[in-house]
């Protein structure tokens, strides 16, 4: 994987964090949440549009449900783009997953409330339906199980089954992706334990699922296909003591580290779409959008973060 380009995508002197890219009508749209600092009661999401180029960026939405509301998630759908996040009370550590929609792009509706003390923390489509593993979220105490569930418009959400449900491990952020055989693949951040995430793998309707740990930490992890390969992302904490954003690729069961994004302190939460779906030449470039805190480090402020988006071409 080689690095061609990167772009400060938004920068205002605040932490800046926690995004995702899609592509909704031919253009770009990147979400992040924006806050005072990384848990603060003021953190609203915003949503930006870029030109097809990704080289200039507007605001189209600003989301904010009273309360600290974070860690954005961009789900197209066949009626419009929802943005799925989830607001954060700091006195009574309690959580509500929710949504914001727009049939447009220009035009957003309210926020939404889907249900209290899970995290519905990155929904996909797939198919003729969207899926998402949501995470509870118990105040005070801990976090898991972590929970399956399909939903035919985007609003409406059933169980499909448990993924993970283990105390001692406490499963939370859980990324999917589904391989063109028709398989989903799973990838589990663990809080405790090992601390060590959980790569998954089942076949329709996703109720059998098999799981291995993978031998490096990796939090805020995202996981994406392309063709029959397996990418994987997240914050790679180093045995040296540094960690930063870094994309590896499964090849014959190991993992093989494919980039380290410029990026170090506060980082991670990567997304990815092709840089253009509509141009076959262009099938081997991709753009990882993520946040960082590397160039707010050098200058001594530790408490902000930047999203930058970064342009790649894979091998």
């Amino acid at each position: 994987m080689e690095l061609c380009n990167i772009t400060k995508v938004f920068d205002n002197g605040m932490h800046n964090a926690f995004t995702s890219i899609a592509w909704f009508r031919g253009l770009p749209y990147i979400a992040f949440r924006c806050g005072t600092a990384h848990d603060s009661a003021d953190g609203r999401v915003l949503v930006l549009r870029g030109d097809r180029e990704a080289r200039r960026w507007l605001p189209v939405a600003m989301i904010w449900a009273g309360i600290d509301t974070r860690d954005p998630k961009l789900l197209v759908a066949p009626d419009g783009l929802y943005a799925y996040c989830f607001t954060h009370r700091t006195d009574t550590d309690e959580v509500r997953s929710g949504y914001v929609f727009s049939r447009d792009g220009d035009n957003w509706g309210p926020w939404t409330a889907v249900q209290n003390n899970w995290v519905y923390w990155r929904p996909e489509w797939f198919g003729d339906a969207a899926y998402v593993a949501a995470y509870h979220h118990t105040p005070y105490q801990s976090e898991g199980p972590v929970v399956l569930k399909r939903s035919g418009d985007a609003r409406h959400w059933e169980d499909v089954c448990t993924l993970v449900d283990d105390e001692r491990r406490q499963p939370n952020e859980t990324a999917l992706s589904l391989a063109p055989d028709g398989r989903m693949w799973v990838i589990v951040r663990s809080e405790r334990g090992s601390e060590l995430p959980l790569l998954g793998w089942a076949s329709a309707p996703f109720t059998d699922w098999h799981f291995e740990e993978l031998t490096i930490k990796l939090q805020g992890p995202y996981l994406w296909h392309v063709g029959q390969s397996l990418y994987l992302s997240g914050r790679w904490f180093q045995p040296s003591g540094l960690y930063n954003t870094a994309v590896f690729r499964m090849e014959e069961g190991r993992l093989v580290p494919q980039l380290v994004l410029p990026s170090a302190g506060d980082t991670s939460y990567m997304g990815a779409v092709p840089a253009d779906p509509t141009d076959t030449s262009q099938a081997g470039r991709w753009w990882l959008s993520y946040y960082s805190a590397h160039e707010n480090l050098a200058l001594g402020f530790k408490n902000f973060a930047a999203i930058y988006l970064a342009e790649v071409k894979l091998d």
